[in-house]
C-alpha cells in the first residue's frame, strides 16, 4: 500500500515484526522492531537520535526495567519522528553507549535498527500475521 497512514512490514527469521520507516538524515529506511511490551514511543542509539534531530541532554536520564528484569539507564531525547505520514512530537529513550560498544555495534550492523513501542501504536491498528509473515500498521485517528 502506498498510503502514508499505512506501513507494511514482515516477520524476520527470528520471528520479530519489522517495518521500514523513511526518515530524514538516513540514506536507507530505518528498520523498526515493533515491541508491544514497550510502552514508550521509541528506542534509538545516540547517533540515530542526533541524525533525527532529537535534543538529548545527559541530565535527562531515566532507569528502565527491561522484560529480562534487568535495570538499564537511558538518556531522554525530545524531537519529532516521521510516523504514518505525520511528524509526531515524542520523547525517545536513547541508549547510552561506550565508545567500545559503539564501535562493536557499528562493525556488525548492516541496517539502522530502532524499536517502536505502544505510545506510537496507540492510535493504530496493528495486524501481525505470523503464518503469512506479514505486518500491517494503519493509523485510525
Amino acid at each position: 500500500m502506498s498510503r502514508p497512514e499505512v506501513l507494511e512490514g514482515s516477520i524476520d527469521d527470528l520471528n520479530r515484526p519489522l517495518v521500514r520507516i523513511e526518515a530524514p538524515g538516513f540514506h536507507d529506511p530505518l528498520v523498526a522492531l515493533i515491541d508491544t511490551g514497550f510502552n514508550g514511543a521509541l528506542i534509538v542509539d545516540e547517533s540515530q537520535a542526533a541524525r533525527l534531530g532529537f535534543r538529548v541532554s545527559h541530565s535527562w536520564r531515566t532507569s528502565v526495567r527491561l522484560a529480562s528484569q534487568r535495570e538499564e539507564d537511558f538518556l531522554l531525547g525530545r524531537g519529532t519522528f516521521p510516523w504514518l505520514g505525520r511528524h509526531v512530537p515524542i520523547s525517545a529513550y536513547v541508549l547510552i553507549e561506550t565508545s567500545q560498544a559503539r564501535r562493536a555495534r557499528t562493525a556488525r550492523k548492516t541496517e539502522e535498527e530502532i524499536l517502536v513501542g505502544t505510545e506510537l501504536l496507540s492510535a493504530c491498528r496493528l495486524d501481525i500475521d505470523f503464518p503469512a509473515r506479514r505486518v500491517l500498521i494503519e493509523r485510525l485517528a
